[in-house]
Parts: C-alpha cells; sequence; structure tokens
C-alpha cells in the first residue's frame, strides 16, 4: 500500500511537472516579448526627443543669425564704344561693368568662387568674365570692375539683321548670364554652399552716350 501511495503521488507529481513546464516558457516568452515591446518604446522615444531638440537647435541658429543668401549685383554699367562692319563682324565692343558681391549677412562672412560670367549678343557669346576666389565680410560688398573688350565676332545671317535694327533704334541689347558658387558659415553648426545665377539684359542708348536704361539685375539662389 505504502509504494502504491508512493507511486501515485509520484505519478501526481510527474503529472504536475508535464502541465508546468510549457506554463513556465509561455511565461518567458511574455517576459521577453514584453522587454522588447519597452526597448523600442524607449528606442522611439529617444528618437523623437533628438529630433525635436535638434529641430529646436536649428530654429534657434535661425533666429540668431538669419542667413540671408550672398549675391551678385550690376551696379554700373556702360557700352563704351561699338564698331560693327557691313559684312556681319564685330569689329570693336568695349563695355564697361561693375558687379558688386553683396553679403547681407550681419553675423557671417561669405566665399565667392567659380564666378563664371559672360556677355552675350542674341545667343552668340561675345566675351567671358570670370573671378578668383574671393572673400565677402559680413554686411559688407566687393566690386568685380570689368573691362570688356571683344574684337572680331562673327554674327550670324540672324544676328546681323537683330543688330542692323538695334543699331537703327539707336538701342543695343547685351545680356548678361552666368553663375558663382557661394559659401558662408551659420555659427559652428554648417556650412552653408550655393549656386547664384544671374540673366539679364541691358539696353544701352548707343549711337548715344551708351548709358543702360534702367535696371535691376541681380543674382538669384535656389
Amino acid at each position: 500500500m505504502e509504494m502504491e501511495a508512493a507511486a501515485a503521488h509520484e505519478h501526481h507529481h510527474a503529472g504536475y511537472r508535464k502541465h508546468r513546464v510549457p506554463r513556465t516558457i509561455r511565461e518567458r516568452e511574455r517576459r521577453k516579448s514584453s522587454g522588447l515591446v519597452w526597448a523600442l518604446v524607449i528606442l522611439c522615444t529617444l528618437l523623437a526627443v533628438g529630433v525635436i531638440v535638434a529641430g529646436a537647435t536649428v530654429f534657434a541658429v535661425y533666429l540668431i543669425y538669419k542667413p540671408k543668401m550672398p549675391y551678385l549685383l550690376v551696379t554700373d554699367a556702360r557700352l563704351e564704344r561699338l564698331d560693327y562692319g557691313q559684312s556681319g563682324t564685330i569689329l570693336d565692343l568695349q563695355v564697361a561693368l561693375t558687379i558688386q558681391a553683396e553679403n547681407t549677412n550681419s553675423k557671417a562672412d561669405a566665399t565667392f568662387s567659380g564666378v563664371n560670367l559672360a556677355v552675350g549678343f542674341h545667343g552668340a557669346d561675345v566675351a567671358l568674365l570670370r573671378a578668383g576666389t574671393f572673400a565677402v565680410a559680413r554686411r559688407s560688398a566687393v566690386p568685380l570692375r570689368y573691362q570688356i573688350t571683344s574684337v572680331g565676332r562673327q554674327l550670324s545671317p540672324d544676328g546681323m539683321q537683330y543688330m542692323n535694327g538695334a543699331l537703327g533704334a539707336r538701342v543695343v541689347p547685351l545680356d548678361l548670364f552666368g553663375k558663382a558658387r557661394t559659401t558662408w558659415k551659420v555659427g559652428i553648426f554648417a556650412s552653408l554652399q550655393f549656386w547664384t545665377r544671374i540673366s539679364c539684359r541691358f539696353l544701352f542708348n548707343y549711337p548715344g552716350n551708351g548709358t543702360a536704361m534702367p535696371y535691376d539685375c541681380r543674382s538669384k539662389s535656389p
């Protein structure tokens, strides 16, 4: 009887263990799953806080520095000489042009590089204008003075007709176009770099005093 009781007792505990083991595994799995969920929640919270802090920092820097894009501005343009042959050749073209590199930022110096401009007539380039890398202090400007000379530029038949009409109307159009790279810093956080592009048409009184009709010619950045 005692042996039978012991066997029954052992059988009871064996059955109990059979029922307890799966239950323990499920509890461990639930704890692991709960831990992963909490880890993901904490990670997402940290990322959200990081984004908020970064956005607040950028906004604060913007309010402090109020960054403005540097640009090119034409302040003077004059057609000094134009000798044009009836064969369609520009024998001698002389233009005085002053372009200012403007930096209106109050807390950051700027640098201009890759200045590559051209003067054209009816789609034909008559002169190229370039400048090396130079710096412009905050709230200041650097003038670029060009004394442009072009000799022997042959015009197309369409350009010849256009030039004859311009000289007859005593208004000679010349185009200025090109680009320059601008770079400036916003505090210690970032160095901003953009291309600034210029595209203008000047109407010169010629033959006459060679002055340009009123214009507003400045470059634009994206």
